[in-house]
């Protein structure tokens, strides 16, 4: 077999790759995937929305009930349409996940309620089709002084998800580059919302373990550096730093006993973000238009 040596890659699996070496930046995005998106289901001429959040979150009343209003939902491609846009979450758009996730969970019953929703979302990538992730090289040194090399926000949304299930989510950054997200239920209910914070970090360790572990077989870091977690819920961060549980927490699980001890030794520090400040909270709630 032979291969041909044919330049720098530009273009691969539906995804455009922009290469500026001498300032250190990569962009990968998705534009001619979300044009041939937009036509395939007819809405590159629909009107450009702001934001992805669906207007009120499907709920178990919005699913057909007659006959006839279920076979009217099982026309509609949903299934094809939320499988092309996971391709977009998992590659380029992180901003998408928790509004397409909210929609995948219902696509076994299929409603004119979750189509619009999809089209909602279609709305939106039509209004920002041109995003994507960009990866920057640190110049010279990396300053440790005043960046961290392994960084993460991290949120959850109590009781949000059908069944009273919460919502979790998190964003994981190497070198100041987002390598890492997602939004996704709990599998139980949460009894209150610093569990569910609680939860969320616990997924974030997994993670971390993982990253570190990856990390540690490229050789990239001369020394293993810790992990720092932003999230807008002091109760969370007390109890992950040593506080004491009480009635409400001391059911909260071997696992957040496991998170608990990475914090002890140093491999992870937790601080408090407000949420305005927070970049995860988009992974956990329908979000408004910014307000201008």
């Amino acid at each position: 077999m032979q291969i041909d040596e044919k330049g720098e890659i530009k273009y691969a699996l539906d995804t455009h790759i922009q290469t500026d070496r001498e300032n250190g930046i990569l962009k990968i995005s998705q534009t001619k995937y979300v044009e041939n998106l937009l036509k395939e289901f007819d809405m590159h001429e629909s009107t450009p929305r702001d934001t992805p959040s669906l207007l009120t979150d499907i709920t178990e009343k919005d699913t057909p009930k007659t006959k006839e209003e279920k076979e009217k939902a099982e026309k509609y491609p949903i299934r094809n349409v939320i499988g092309r846009l996971w391709w977009l979450v998992l590659i380029s758009r992180p901003d998408l996940n928790c509004a397409v996730h909210k929609c995948a969970i219902w696509q076994n019953k299929p409603s004119e309620k979750l189509w619009k929703s999809l089209m909602t979302i279609l709305r939106y990538l039509k209004h920002t089709k041109h995003f994507g992730i960009i990866f920057t090289r640190p110049k010279n040194s990396f300053d440790t002084t005043q960046n961290f090399l392994l960084k993460c926000f991290s949120d959850a949304s109590f009781a949000s998800e059908p069944g009273s299930k919460s919502r979790v989510g998190y964003f994981y950054f190497v070198l100041n580059c987002l390598v890492s997200w997602t939004s996704h239920h709990s599998t139980r209910v949460m009894s209150s919302s610093t569990e569910a914070e609680c939860h969320a970090l616990v997924h974030v360790g997994k993670e971390n373990i993982w990253m570190r572990e990856f990390l540690s077989k490229l050789n990239y870091f001369s020394e293993i550096f810790p992990l720092v977690i932003y999230q807008d819920n002091k109760s969370a961060i007390t109890l992950s730093s040593g506080g004491t549980f009480h009635k409400r927490s001391k059911h909260f699980g071997i696992e957040f006993d496991m998170f608990r001890e990475y914090v002890s030794l140093k491999e992870i520090f937790l601080f408090h973000k407000h949420t305005d400040d927070l970049p995860a909270d988009m992974l956990t709630k329908s979000l408004p238009p910014v307000q201008r």
